[in-house]
């Protein structure tokens, strides 16, 4: 009973994770570890799937409850406004549910912001460790992960232009929304109001808004390029076969 109330406190204390120390090459390790392991060894599986799913859903469940009960930063940290909590609750409905959208705008921006927040943790509440926030980041970003790995290398799923339209428009939309919230209730979701590694925070708010759209623009247009020409190679290995 201690140990859970300790675990699930709500007094902020320092930042102490080390990037790059021993626990994070640990956590990296096992991301690469589970990236290999579905390539080499999954086929397409629904209970894969459901799996993956369900985690990534129940982890979202929890931490939210964490912030709605414990009442720490609800308005400004606990909303599902991060790119990657957004991606985690699409990839969860899209693998659970079996949505061909969700699972499409989960591996678009799923793919680039797991990996971009397990190299770069940065966005780690203050708690020293162990704490339901660090093991909800980690275990939300692997899976979230391993299930864009998952949908474009085993699944090989495919964005049309219908498709890809879909994806710029949420995006695009999306950021305005969090841009004008962030400015309201003073919040940095989507890091939209300051930059997590300080590159650009002396630009006008505006123009730094602008210049994270573009870039983000720029990553879709990627990931659509890569993940249609992983599709192409699937399809030439097949008839090859």
């Amino acid at each position: 009973m201690n140990f859970l109330k300790y675990f699930f406190r709500n007094t902020s204390e320092y930042f102490n994770f080390k990037i790059f120390g021993w626990q994070h090459i640990t956590i990296l390790f096992i991301g690469i570890l589970g990236i290999i392991s579905i390539i080499k060894r999954i086929a397409v599986n629904r209970k894969f799937e459901r799996i993956v799913g369900i985690v990534l859903l129940s982890q979202q469940t929890i931490l939210y409850t964490w912030y709605l009960l414990s009442g720490y930063n609800l308005l400004i940290e606990g909303l599902p406004l991060y790119h990657c909590r957004i991606a985690i609750i699409l990839m969860g409905i899209g693998l659970l549910f079996n949505k061909s959208i969700c699972r499409k705008l989960g591996s678009m921006w799923g793919l680039i912001g797991a990996i971009f927040a397990l190299i770069y943790p940065s966005g780690l509440d203050p708690f020293v460790f162990p704490h339901i926030t660090q093991f909800s980041f980690f275990i939300g970003h692997l899976f979230l992960l391993w299930g864009a790995v998952y949908c474009i290398f085993i699944e090989c799923i495919k964005i049309d232009k219908k498709d890809f339209k879909t994806v710029i428009y949420f995006t695009n939309i999306y950021h305005i929304v969090v841009f004008i919230l962030n400015h309201m209730i003073g919040s940095n979701y989507g890091f939209m109001r300051v930059s997590p590694i300080g590159i650009g925070n002396n630009l006008h708010p505006v123009v730094y808004g602008i210049v994270v759209m573009v870039i983000f623009n720029l990553l879709m247009i990627l990931m659509n390029a890569f993940i249609n020409r992983q599709k192409k190679s699937s399809e030439i290995v097949e008839c090859l076969i």
